[in-house]
């Protein structure tokens, strides 16, 4: 058996390679019960560990990854920064960095703590053994050229010979010496002379806007290196008022004006072309130092942990060393219930005592907490925690361990992974194993692959049925690599799920419908991987039957149960089979439909154009040709290769979207009843354009839809769109959207749910939504009341409760979330500003960002390109997606870098289309200011249609154009969109950044 590289981040157990590193069990008072253990072998002497544990004080999990490395010649530390120190970057994007410079990244874990506004760190930020940021009195890491670590405070100190003398008052010339305060920091304006080098900003200046005296010097002998000396010459002596420029080896010495004359003056008096000789000492072994970064807080000194230490359950970022030298990388994730809640840092310390640490540190946490490694078979790093924000934050500064990349070619041995470690007995798992050769690059290699229990059937494993530990093992040439599979028989409990992957308890549907039911199982709070196969189901009641996969299909009116069980525990449903609920028969939303081909001169094809959808976001294009089928009327059809079955025992009708050609040729359904078969029933006469409603009987016994057939008087071609074809009652149409009620109670959210035909709506057809992500909630399908959490940051948020009814109509209600009483806008010009919520949301979410003065500027006009840009990431679409697009436009080379792949993806999925310019050419107008006409429509066609629209009655309806007419009233009636004080609407207005991002907000 063959296998290459697989791209899977799996982890496995490699025991016999780990025994030198001397690591711990997962065991944690701190933390919790434990659940799950995994280590894999990075790099020489270097391991992940991923622990999973219970906090009963919490009642949810948390869950930690750390790297534990023992200072070596194959791995090397490394501290990395954005270029500058003001430059702020991912983890993900430094090891990229890394790589691109040749090194494999072993692992990598956010820095040091950082001022949001400017981007510079806190503390000390020492690369190559230059001091690139001063310690500022704070702790830190640092690493000397072998690889070992030292952790406390640097303690470093700076005094600058400034190269002249003075009288000191007694006849004697004394030299003038003075203390730098600090190095690359943002300048205190009392706060005496700082120290300024290439790498402070992006635009390699001072930074400074307040008057001052500025020193620019050029390095001649020396480096700033913690205990040793540099060498000055002095340049120019500047009366600064703005920001000095400095050069790759200049430095500027700087003092505000308000500062002590003692300060000023020294700096004033140094002679242009003399010498200033800066000496750098700190505590004993940070001369030492290679590499070092600045941290906030002590969490263990002496073993012990440190008293005082702030309060709050956050996700956490440590580094902490053992006895032995071992150095631990530490990440806790948080903020994610069912995920990981977090840790207070007095639990971090006890943690890192737990794994050994007699010195521990900790770093920036929160949604800065970010571990990325290169998983054995892979050759590019990638995160492996879960950052809390939804992605990783941008930091200051980052730390590294690297180790060479080039191949040996020589094997050592087989990692080792499966799909899922935890499964319930009796389910399959998949197996991939990757050659490591001895540098710890994975190679080509191929293997054999033996279970110790359970059957393999290349590369899937079958677990037995009677479960227990099953271990995996790949082998060749006398080497080998193991994972260990567990294979759980008694579950904790099981959970009936519906299609949407909500529990479900209760179940009402309609006779002749098909729901998907799937069955989940826990054991030890953790989700076991469960094939269908592994359950029993069964049903009570004459109502229908399930399948083995958990499919129900409603036979008969009346209430009955469905149980799963497996292992001893089981979970029961109730259902109620009920004559009023109508059937989507077909709504045209998914990949396949019943109406997919071709047949005698007609044609079926998914349409997604927006203005050929009536419901959903899909539609069903039929295109035709007419042609003598030899009984004198010329006809096209289309035959199904499989009928779909209505039962008319409870359905008499169907009800459908046509949207005619205006050709007048009859539309039929082809269908068979009973005994016969090849029926027609005429849908419509086609004397229309636009969209209609039509209703076709199916009186009489169960009733198979089999296809389409198009007839008329004369040859022809034409074009018609199916959509949301339901099976109803006579003269039942159902045109009302659900009805939501919400009702906010501290930290709950309740949601009544109605629909005025179908009435209790099942859970299947309800989302909730905080900030446009799927939400946990429980949902009565007997009462039709819907909660879910409100458990807030104090940041702007958003809760969105959507109903869907069987007739494809679309209720929606939002619930803002109020803010902290503390809470205060991100930019300096929102503050107090009507869209200030709005704009922050955005921007936390990654959705708009400001400009580099700290400002929003939401009065300012937004251009086609900035709104192509901000939709684009409102969107959350992939450019890899869109990479290969070619757009038409004649002004491409105009569009911005920036916003370029927003224009590609935004084209594709029709939702900007460009206009015709004079000469006949397609134009896009990247620079060209947007209206809210535009805006509106653009915005809209991103949602499904079927939601409600209102009539318009602003003072200017009349002058909306006829393309923005149906998005504008279906916004408006959704509360996404509204107009002015003075009662109009100003299509033709220009639309702000501040408009455009509360409309983005609304959508939520």
């Amino acid at each position: 058996m063959k296998r290459f590289l697989r791209k899977t981040l799996s982890l496995f157990l490699a025991v016999t390679l780990l025994c030198s590193l001397g690591i711990s069990a997962a065991a944690s008072e701190a933390l919790g019960e434990d659940l799950t253990a995994k280590d894999t072998l990075l790099n020489q002497q270097t391991q992940l560990s991923t622990n999973v544990f219970w906090s009963s004080a919490y009642s949810d999990l948390r869950t930690e990854n750390l790297v534990t490395y023992m200072p070596n010649a194959a791995v090397t530390p490394m501290i990395t920064f954005g270029g500058t120190l003001t430059s702020r970057s991912t983890v993900s994007s430094a090891a990229k960095g890394l790589e691109a410079q040749g090194y494999r990244v072993v692992a990598g874990i956010n820095g040091d703590f950082y001022n949001t506004s400017t981007g510079l760190p806190i503390g000390i930020v020492v690369s190559q053994g230059k001091l690139i940021s001063s310690d500022a009195g704070y702790y830190a890491i640092g690493f000397r050229a072998d690889g070992t670590a030292i952790l406390g405070k640097p303690g470093v100190k700076i005094s600058a010979d400034l190269g002249y003398t003075l009288d000191d008052g007694t006849g004697f010339a004394t030299q003038v010496i003075r203390n730098v305060t600090g190095v690359n920091k943002a300048r205190v304006s009392t706060g005496g002379i700082y120290l300024y080098t290439y790498e402070f900003n992006d635009r390699h200046t001072t930074g400074n806007t307040e008057a001052g005296v500025d020193v620019l010097c050029t390095i001649v002998d020396g480096a700033l290196s913690i205990g040793s000396t540099a060498t000055l010459r002095v340049d120019q002596v500047i009366e600064a008022t703005a920001a000095t420029a400095i050069g790759p080896d200049q430095v500027v010495l700087s003092a505000n004006n308000l500062s002590d004359v003692y300060y000023t003056n020294a700096l004033r008096n140094v002679p242009v072309g003399s010498t200033v000789t800066l000496t750098l000492t700190g505590n004993s072994g940070w001369e030492e130092v290679q590499y070092a970064v600045g941290a906030l807080y002590s969490l263990v000194e002496n073993g012990s942990v440190v008293s005082g230490l702030p309060s709050g359950v956050n996700p956490r970022t440590a580094v902490g060393v053992k006895g032995d030298g071992t150095v631990v990388f530490y990440t806790i994730d948080g903020r994610k219930s069912g995920h990981s809640i977090g840790a207070p840092m007095t639990q971090v310390g006890q943690r890192m005592v737990e794994l050994g640490c007699v010195t521990a540190l900790c770093l920036d946490g929160g949604g800065s907490t970010t571990l990325a490694v290169t998983a054995p078979d892979e050759t590019t790093a990638s995160t492996v925690n879960v950052p809390s924000d939804g992605g990783e934050r941008s930091v200051t500064n980052h730390l590294f361990l690297v180790a060479p990349s080039q191949p040996s070619g020589q094997l050592s041995h087989f990692y080792v992974s499966a799909d899922n470690d935890y499964v319930l007995a009796g389910s399959k798992v998949t197996i991939s194993a990757a050659a490591i050769d001895t540098n710890y690059i994975p190679m080509s290699g191929s293997y054999t692959l033996s279970a110790s229990a359970g059957t393999m059937e290349g590369d899937v494993l079958t677990t037995p049925a009677s479960g227990g530990d099953v271990t995996v093992t790949a082998s060749s040439g006398g080497k080998s690599g193991s994972t260990v599979v567990h294979a759980i028989t008694t579950p904790d409990s099981i959970t009936v799920r519906d299609s949407k992957s909500n529990a479900v308890t209760a179940l009402n549907v309609a006779p002749g419908s098909a729901t998907t039911l799937t069955a989940s199982a826990v054991y030890r709070h953790l989700a076991l991987k469960a094939d269908p196969e592994a359950f029993t189901w069964t049903v009570t009641g004459n109502i229908g039957t399930v399948d083995a996969k958990g499919v129900f299909t409603a036979t008969a009116p009346g209430t009955g149960t469905i149980t799963v069980s497996a292992g001893g525990k089981s979970a029961t449903v109730n259902v109620t089979v009920s004559t009023l609920t109508l059937q989507t028969v077909e709504d045209f939303e998914g990949t396949t439909t019943i109406f997919r081909g071709s047949g005698s001169n007609m044609d079926f094809s998914l349409n997604h154009s927006a203005d050929t959808v009536k419901l959903g976001r899909g539609s069903a294009k039929v295109d035709y040709t007419l042609a003598d089928d030899g009984t004198g009327t010329y006809a096209a059809r289309w035959q199904a290769g499989n009928a779909t079955e209505i039962s008319n025992q409870v359905y008499t009708a169907l009800s459908m979207w046509v949207y005619g050609d205006g050709s007048g040729n009859t539309l039929s359904l082809l269908y068979s009843s009973g005994a016969q078969g090849d029926l027609a029933q005429d849908i419509a006469v086609l004397d229309f354009t636009g969209w209609k409603q039509v209703m076709v009987s199916t009186a009489g016994e169960d009733f198979a839809i089999q296809g389409l057939q198009v007839r008329g008087a004369a040859a022809g071609t034409g074009t018609v769109y199916l959509d949301q074809i339901v099976a109803t009652f006579d003269n039942v149409l159902d045109n009302a959207v659900p009805q939501i009620t919400l009702t906010p109670g501290g930290e709950t959210l309740t949601a009544a749910i109605s629909d005025a035909v179908d009435g209790v709506l099942p859970q299947s057809s309800i989302s909730v939504t905080w900030d446009g992500a799927a939400q946990n909630f429980t949902y009565s399908a007997d009462s039709g009341v819907l909660t879910t959490s409100v458990v807030s940051d104090g940041k702007p948020h958003r809760i969105t409760v959507t109903a869907r009814d069987a007739s494809g109509n679309i209720g929606r209600a939002s619930y803002d979330v109020p803010t902290a009483a503390d809470w205060t806008p991100v930019f300096t010009d929102t503050q107090g500003y009507w869209a200030a919520a709005y704009v922050d949301y955005l921007y936390n979410a990654n959705i708009t960002t400001g400009y580099a003065d700290g400002t929003f500027r939401p009065d300012q006009n937004i251009t086609r390109a900035q709104f192509a840009a901000m939709l684009y990431r409102y969107l959350g679409l992939e450019e890899s997606a869109y990479a290969d697009v070619t757009l038409p436009f004649a002004d491409l080379a105009s569009i911005p870098d920036y916003a370029l792949a927003a224009v590609k993806a935004l084209y594709t999925e029709g939702i900007i289309n460009g206009s015709t310019g004079s000469d006949g050419r397609l134009y896009f107008n990247p620079g060209s200011n947007l209206t809210r006409a535009q805006a509106a429509t653009m915005i809209g066609r991103t949602q499904a249609k079927g939601y409600a629209t209102v009539e318009l009655t602003f003072t200017d309806a009349g002058s909306i154009p006829a393309y923005a007419t149906y998005y504008i009233q279906t916004m408006v009636a959704q509360g996404v969109i509204s107009g002015y004080a003075d009662g109009s609407f100003k299509p033709q207005a220009n639309i702000t950044r501040g408009q455009m991002a509360k409309i983005l907000y609304n959508l939520m």
